[in-house]
């Protein structure tokens, strides 16, 4: 009997842990809790007590992502093409998608000449690089478009055709006014354009997208409608588009 009191109050002492209620925090503001320091302030704890609480999982950190709002009329619109998709061959028995052989995806990239930071392996006693740049909150960036269709496979496994139709920049070229230590007066110039408008979609479609389409697509298919699927981006053109 005494060896069980003695073992009870061994295990009862020292300092009691801090409880905290699923209410004293649900009932914080969002914007209020983005950090630890932040939360201990508004329970009125320090950091480190409410550390320990993550640690011990009472506490969970959570990243919160930005889902796009889509309204009720564009879920049923979206789930209509969806639906519009299925053969009508195969209904009721066995639903069957259509197999989109014939519908080419574009989307538009950002990529940076450079990174402020990289990271490379080098050989032993291998000399690193200087990289250098006029500025680096203001590094030049260019826009490229890619062009993916369904890869073709043959009836052995084997690819036919991979579906890549290319990757291509939105830039322009100009002549140099004036000499510098760089390039001579009138060298050409490669340059990124800065604000990507319709008309530059339109011409990048005409000009690159199209031959590419001509060029790769697989010969055996013969002549078909090609339906080009592009996101809700301002820039892209509409289907009604006279060119």
């Amino acid at each position: 009997m005494d060896s069980y009191l003695c073992e009870s109050k061994y295990h009862n002492c020292g300092r009691k842990r801090i409880q905290v209620t699923y209410e004293s925090i649900a009932s914080i503001c969002m914007g209020d809790r983005t950090s630890i320091r932040d939360l201990a302030k508004m329970l009125n704890l320090s950091p480190t007590t409410v550390w320990r609480m993550v640690k011990r999982k009472q506490i969970k950190a959570h990243s919160s992502p930005l889902h796009p709002g889509i309204s009720e009329e564009c879920k049923m619109e979206r789930m209509r093409w969806v639906l519009g998709l299925i053969m009508d061959c195969s209904i009721p028995n066995d639903p069957t998608y259509y197999s989109m052989y014939d519908f080419i995806h574009i989307d538009e990239k950002w990529f940076y000449l450079t990174q402020k930071s990289q990271r490379v392996y080098l050989a032993i006693n291998e000399p690193f690089s200087h990289r250098k740049a006029k500025s680096r909150t203001k590094i030049p960036k260019f826009m490229f478009m890619e062009a993916v269709a369904r890869p073709r496979w043959g009836e052995d496994g084997q690819c036919e055709w991979d579906g890549k139709l290319g990757i291509f920049p939105f830039t322009y070229a100009v002549a140099a006014k004036r000499t510098s230590k760089n390039r001579v007066k009138g060298t050409i110039e490669t340059k990124p354009i800065k604000s990507v408008s319709q008309i530059a979609t339109r011409a990048m479609l005409i000009n690159y997208l199209i031959p590419a389409i001509k060029e790769k697509w697989p010969p055996h298919e013969g002549e078909k409608v090609i339906y080009i699927i592009q996101d809700n981006a301002k820039t892209h053109i509409l289907q009604n588009d006279q060119e």
